[in-house]
């Protein structure tokens, strides 16, 4: 079988997170994980394709979360994202308001300069 070479940038913060996952799934090359995280992406948006939702169930097969990506539901325009319905106290939509009527602050040098980088 022919390989590609792949290279990539990691935040510390997500090289850490891989490499835990990596040692929970006893995964032992950063290659072997990539080659799994790419089936199970791949599993994913022919799934959302089909128009099926993706979520997990606990033991007693109640749906406790879905997952709900941009990406995935670009995949899938026909079909109607999920939505969770919430209920605001005034105190809530007053602070909410206030939030959003104020002038907005200008940009730290640290987030332009991270805004650069991108």
């Amino acid at each position: 079988m022919r390989t590609v070479k792949f290279q990539a940038d990691l935040a510390t913060a997500d090289d850490a997170v891989l490499n835990s996952l990596m040692e929970d799934l006893e995964v032992r090359s950063k290659a072997d994980f990539l080659a799994k995280a790419l089936a199970l992406m791949n599993w994913a948006v022919k799934e959302r394709r089909r128009g099926h939702r993706i979520v997990t169930i606990d033991e007693q097969g109640d749906l406790i979360r879905e997952l709900v990506t941009p990406e995935l539901e670009r995949i899938a325009p026909e079909f109607d994202l999920p939505s969770v319905p919430t209920t605001w106290t005034l105190e809530e939509i007053e602070s909410v308001g206030k939030l959003t009527s104020q002038d907005l602050p200008k940009p730290t040098e640290h987030l332009i300069r991270a805004m650069n980088r991108r």
